[in-house]
């Protein structure tokens, strides 16, 4: 028993069996792609919090099996300093052109991640595959003159991602940590 109530069958204190995307949840942690939070009596998930910039590409570094990396002398990111959380994953994703960061040479490292921008990041460590979706096309609210329009059908037509029940996708939205493990998982069983 945890705190009165029947302790979960997986390895995160606040991820039920049962609960939407249990299975991926603890995909991440079997696979080593999240550690969560340690707390007393083990680790939390968070599976509602938003994913912020830096932790996908932590994500994306530990689904590549957390290769050795060259590190600059210099960040390419006025906001990202060698020593900082997840620095080693963050230049990965920037050697590897995963992530460009912004135009004032910001990565904006704690800022939570929108589903668009997730699709880009995912669509461009897949390689970026050829894709024969008509941008605009896959969701309701994805115009094909949008920005990541493309990667966002390409995530539609793999099936990484469903959108929600009425059709959107809800591009402008942070990405979930739930969601994160589901579409982590689903792009992991495809490639």
């Amino acid at each position: 028993m945890l705190g009165g109530t029947t302790a979960p069958a997986g390895p995160f204190l606040d991820v039920k069996k049962g609960v939407e995307h249990y299975d991926a949840m603890v995909w991440m942690k079997t696979k080593g792609i999240s550690t969560g939070w340690k707390v007393s009596g083990g680790y939390e998930y968070r599976p509602l919090n938003a994913v912020n910039r830096d932790a996908m590409a932590a994500f994306l570094y530990r689904l590549a099996g957390s290769p050795k990396v060259s590190l600059p002398k210099a960040s390419p990111f006025r906001d990202v300093k060698p020593g900082q959380e997840h620095y080693t994953a963050i230049i990965w994703a920037y050697q590897k052109g995963i992530t460009t960061g912004w135009p004032d040479g910001t990565f904006r490292p704690t800022q939570s991640i929108k589903r668009d921008a997730m699709a880009a990041f995912l669509y461009r460590f897949a390689g970026e595959p050829k894709t024969s979706a008509a941008s605009g096309s896959c969701f309701r609210d994805v115009s094909s003159n949008q920005q990541f329009a493309k990667e966002m059908c390409w995530m539609k037509n793999q099936g990484i991602s469903t959108g929600w029940s009425d059709g959107t996708y809800r591009p402008l939205q942070s990405v979930k940590r739930d969601a994160m493990a589901a579409f982590l998982h689903r792009y992991d069983a495809k490639f």
